[in-house]
């Protein structure tokens, strides 16, 4: 059933083999993870689900459960009757794809090149909505004599002139239309005429429409229609309640205010209602619906500085009108033949005498017909069917560009604006000309003395760019980076500053059929982004101006108001509301689920550095802990932390440090720590006073040194109740004796609820050699509430090392109660789960050879062909990070692992493991292994990287020998 590539994307359009005339859309499909909802019948009530004959039962099943199609089916949107299915993608054929200017496309999944929508063209076939009943689709024969084939989409109009979603300008304010009243009016069977009480009592047959439009069969309630406005006829209780809508008219919308107007007037005006009804604003010349696609209409489709485009969002089920239904009649009268042979159809108008002086020729969008131009990474154009290309969604990537984006680079600038300490100002600022995504390299022209300052993400005016220079230079992609609040994209909808003149910016030539700012009537203020230049101007259309106007302007002069990146996402990542900890499992520390997850860590990705026992990793106590019979901790003044130290993994002996509060286990090259561990970033190198020379550091101690003060818990007031020193004690004393090869726990003598841990990550994932360190604190509601956790990130800003590792120290884990536990309820379970267990989920899933697929809901993408790229470009960012983390290890001190960190990667004494000879010499090797043109075999991120990541790690490694020659 599965085949090697996805065949279709959600909201596509595809076509029944078994039955020409049944056209659907796609809403769920294997590889887009947004879809992926757990119960997808509730999207559907009271519909249900039905499963095709050719979708194995106990697939279904699943599908039903989890929400994830299996991998080559879909779930389709019947358009031509009321039923949703899961079919085989066998059994359909690809209509038409959903693709709009500025989406990112490419040719096949496996292509490293993507590119830019900048322009759609759309043809459609219609039906007549008053001849359409989905109880009772038409015929094939029915089907052939009304239907109307080829018809471009800027001759429609959707029947509804108030959307949700829509932009409307309203003084000096721009807000996004959310919701929508709506009086209904219905012709009954008998030909009485009536507008409903309650439009929201009307039940339409088509059960997965979610608006009601002309030509649609509705049934409701008697009381409803006796209480109604009867415009033709009277109440009768005889005739059923059961008819076709005739008109509906807005009477109000709910308005989202985004922003207002900038510059000199930008004081003047409140905020309008956010409720704003229909009669009172529809004829005030200050009141406008922002109409993209008669804005792309009255403006040439092609102009000397860029491509101008279509706007066409029709779908299949939309309901619409034509334009000019007498020049339709007479162009579509029947006459023409297609290139297929088939007729074109005829347009039967339906006179208004006949329906009671309403207008009932509404049209169903049964089928749809795009061709996209785009503008690939090299900076070439092409034009294509939208089902020859795939849709660049799988994932997102963070260090992609494209032509004519404004960047910046990753590198500060080293003369900084005095008193803005707290803010970033880049080396440099630029426009992208052309991509190598092959190589990961971009050509660049840099403005000569830009001015420009980040808070995080966010720009922070004035803004200046300046002069740009005529000579292109490459870069790598990793250098450098595209943010929302200074790259404008197409489609963007953008504020014009008020402080520039309209009339003297440059009018796109041609535009608006010679039209001019001082003759165009309407808001020149507002506008949408149809074009990037290579100079740092866009091309802004004013499309609620009469006639439309398209200027070229300084991007820096406008501000961004509203795109479609701008949808309120559910963070899935944040833990679920309302979720409370099951503690009802029976299952032990190494319950069944536990075992999977090591076995795992063992051989999917990642050895464990060297051989060990498998006694070694038991975590059973000598005694049942079961009971309440906890031990409770031993006296810090008596304790003897000597005692600490588990058996030495290598040779059994035991080896105590010249220091008091310190002994070790020796760790030969054989030892699972010495042999795989993970990368770093950038520093300057320090001495360390290292007294364990020739000793291993053990792997848990308790200290009687000063907590660091850079400890995210630090200030955390201590809380240390019976019953949680008792639980504390346990913790300890399973981690004494079962800690993993690689991982290193200290907590402190007066502060025993929290520790700081070290892990080394395994061997064959791109955080070999390289430390990892997490903060815990044990709050007062311990084991009740999993322990909280802070990650120390060193990209500095430059993206994250791991999914589940959040560059503000967050850590993504169920266990840690920051994601949904799934099937396998790995959720903290109170009376089972442990400290050690949490390590050992970090060590073993987190740092992963392939960390791609920790992305939410990416794991079931693991065997997929298609995902393969873009898995190996996050593991040779995650690679080139991960060695900026051993150069902060060694250059900055993190107490208290100093003469830890000495020990594992500087020491010259035997046995010593010598980490940081390992990470130079196995980067030269990737190195001098990717810089081969003759090597055979794909980029895996992780022995062979791309050009530009070969650039960053070069860095690296000369920082890391650097490193070397100061020790």
């Amino acid at each position: 059933m599965a085949d090697a590539t996805p065949r279709f994307c959600v909201e596509d359009t595809v076509g029944s083999k078994d039955d020409r005339y049944q056209v659907g859309v796609v809403d769920r499909s294997f590889s887009d993870v947004d879809s992926h909802e757990p119960r997808p019948e509730r999207d559907y009530a009271p519909l249900t689900i039905d499963r095709h004959a050719h979708v194995p039962r106990d697939h279904f099943t699943k599908f039903m459960k989890t929400g994830i199609p299996p991998r080559g089916t879909v779930l389709v949107s019947w358009q031509t009757q009321v039923k949703i299915e899961l079919v085989p993608e066998a059994r359909l054929e690809l209509l038409d794809r959903a693709l709009l200017v500025g989406d990112v496309v490419k040719r096949d999944t496996k292509d490293h090149m993507s590119g830019t929508v900048i322009g759609t063209n759309m043809s459609v076939s219609l039906f007549p909505a008053t001849k359409f009943d989905v109880m009772a689709p038409p015929t094939p024969s029915v089907t052939e004599e009304f239907a109307i084939k080829d018809v471009p989409a800027e001759e429609l109009i959707n029947v509804h002139e108030y959307t949700e979603g829509a932009l409307v300008i309203y003084d000096d304010w721009v807000g996004r239309i959310e919701d929508v009243f709506e009086m209904i009016t219905i012709q009954l069977a008998n030909n009485s005429v009536v507008t409903v009480e309650n439009a929201d009592d009307l039940e339409p047959d088509d059960k997965a429409a979610d608006r009601l439009s002309v030509g649609d069969t509705v049934k409701t309630k008697k009381g409803n229609l006796r209480r109604g406005n009867w415009r033709y006829g009277a109440f009768d209780p005889n005739v059923r309640p059961h008819g076709i809508v005739v008109e509906t008219r807005v009477i109000s919308i709910s308005v989202q205010w985004l922003t207002k107007r900038l510059g000199r007037i930008s004081g003047l005006g409140n905020e309008p209602d956010s409720h704003l009804e229909i009669e009172l604003i529809q004829d005030k010349p200050n009141f406008k619906i922002y109409d993209a696609s008669r804005s792309a209409v009255e403006s040439l489709p092609v102009t000397a500085d860029g491509p101008a485009y279509h706007v066409a969002e029709l779908i299949v089920g939309d309901r619409v009108r034509f334009k000019d239904l007498p020049g339709a009649a007479v162009k579509y009268d029947g006459s023409r033949v297609l290139e297929d042979g088939s007729p074109q159809g005829k347009l039967s108008r339906i006179p208004r005498t006949e329906t009671l002086g309403y207008d009932m020729n509404v049209y169903l969008v049964m089928q749809t017909h795009s061709t996209i131009t785009v503008q690939w990474q090299d900076l070439s154009v092409t034009n294509h069917l939208s089902t020859c290309l795939v849709p660049d969604s799988i994932v997102e990537d963070e260090d992609e560009v494209w032509p004519g984006e404004i960047i910046c680079t990753k590198e500060q600038s080293t003369q900084k604006t005095p008193n803005m300490e707290w803010t970033f100002e880049p080396a440099r600022v630029g426009v992208v000309q052309t991509v190598n995504s092959r190589d990961r390299i971009a050509t660049v022209r840099w403005f000569d003395s830009a001015s420009i300052r980040f808070y995080g993400d966010d720009l922070i005016p004035p803004v200046g760019l300046g002069k740009i220079s005529a000579i292109s230079e490459e870069v790598s992609l990793y250098d450098i980076r595209s943010t929302p609040s200074l790259t404008r994209r197409r489609g963007d909808f953008v504020i014009v500053h008020e402080t520039e003149d309209i009339n003297s910016v440059a009018q796109v030539p041609g535009s608006a059929a010679g039209g001019s700012p001082n003759s165009a009537a309407g808001p020149l203020w507002f506008g949408e982004v149809v074009d990037l230049g290579l100079d740092g101007w866009i091309t802004v259309r004013m499309g609620a101006a009469k006639p439309v106007i398209d200027f070229r302007i300084p991007v820096e002069k406008v501000t961004l108001v509203y795109s479609t990146d701008m949808q309120n996402d559910v963070d899935l990542m944040e833990p679920l509301e309302g979720d409370s900890v099951d503690d009802s499992e029976d299952d032990s520390l190494f319950s069944e689920e536990f075992n999977e997850m090591w076995v795992e860590y063992e051989g999917m990705d990642g050895e464990p550095i060297g051989e060990t026992n498998e006694e070694d990793w038991s975590t059973e106590d000598e005694q049942d802990d079961s009971d309440d019979s906890m031990p409770d901790l031993e006296d810090p003044d008596i304790v003897d932390t000597s005692k600490t130290t588990p058996e030495a993994h290598s040779d059994g002996e035991r080896h105590k440090s010249p220091t008091s509060a310190s002994s070790s286990t020796h760790l030969d090259t054989a030892s699972p720590v010495i042999d795989d561990p993970p990368h770093s970033l950038p520093g300057d190198a320090m001495d360390v006073d290292c007294p364990t020379e020739h000793v291993a550091p053990s792997p848990f101690l308790v200290l009687d040194t000063p907590i660091p003060t850079d400890h995210n818990y630090f200030s955390t007031p201590p809380s240390l109740a019976p019953t949680l020193t008792r639980r504390i004690a346990r913790e300890h004393k399973i981690l004494r004796s079962s800690l993993p090869p690689g991982i290193f726990v200290r907590t402190w003598e007066n502060r025993l609820d929290l520790l700081r841990v070290m892990m080394i990550g395994p061997t064959d994932t791109p955080y070999e050699y390289a430390p990892f360190v997490i903060d815990f604190h044990l709050p007062p509601t311990f084991p009740a509430m999993p322990p909280s956790a802070y990650f120390h990130s060193w990209t500095y800003g430059n993206g994250p090392v791991n999914p589940n590792l959040y560059e503000d120290g967050k850590i993504c884990l169920s266990l840690l109660g920051t994601w949904h536990a799934d099937e396998r309820n790995e959720s903290w379970s109170a009376g089972k789960s442990t400290l050690l267990q949490v390590l050992v989920s970090i060590m073993g899933l987190v740092l992963v050879r392939d960390p791609y697929y920790n992305e939410a809901g990416y794991e079931g993408l693991r065997e997929a062909p298609e995902t393969k790229l873009n898995s190996a470009l996050y593991t040779e960012r995650a690679y080139f990070r991960a060695r900026g983390f051993i150069v902060h290890a060694l250059s900055k001190k993190v107490p208290p692992f100093l003469p830890e960190i000495h020990w594992l990667y500087l020491a010259e004494t035997d046995g010593a493991p010598r980490l940081l000879d390992k990470a130079i010499t196995a980067a030269a090797e990737v190195l001098e292994r990717s810089q081969r043109e003759d090597e055979e075999g794909e980029r895996d991120g992780l022995r062979r990287i791309s050009k530009g990541a070969v650039v960053m790690l070069r860095r690296q490694v000369e920082k890391l020998r650097a490193l070397k020659g100061r020790s």
